[in-house]
């Protein structure tokens, strides 16, 4: 009799920066750089990511600047951490009082004053 093997869903932590598909009235508009918000249903982990394409302009599901995305769908970039000063501060002001992306925000934003702090002092 053969055993079954489940390997764990390891959840992506929030502030992971990720390449993945934009979704836009059910048609892919290619692939994005996004920051893993969170999971869409905290849950369940296969349900999907909530994700902000910060190059996209300020988060929102209108223009469709925030979405769903799933852990088979992305690849993995790194973190918040490596990414520029100018950047950080654009996803900062970019998330704003966008709802549960507090945690991605006040990452981006203490990160982003260190790095000018660093900066400065040179």
């Amino acid at each position: 009799m053969a055993t079954a093997t489940t390997t764990p869903q390891t959840a992506l932590t929030p502030g992971t920066v990720v390449r993945c598909p934009r979704y836009v009235n059910g048609e892919s508009t290619g692939l994005r750089k996004a920051v893993v918000l969170g999971l869409w249903n905290e849950d369940n982990p296969k349900g999907g990511y909530r994700v902000y394409f910060y190059t996209l302009g300020p988060a929102s599901f209108s223009p469709r600047t925030a979405g769903l995305a799933f852990e088979r769908e992305m690849k993995v970039l790194g973190t918040l951490d490596a990414l520029s000063e100018r950047t950080l501060i654009g996803i900062y002001r970019g998330l704003g009082e966008f709802p549960g992306s507090t945690q991605v925000r006040n990452r981006a934003g203490s990160h982003a004053h260190r790095l000018r702090a660093a900066r400065r002092a040179r």
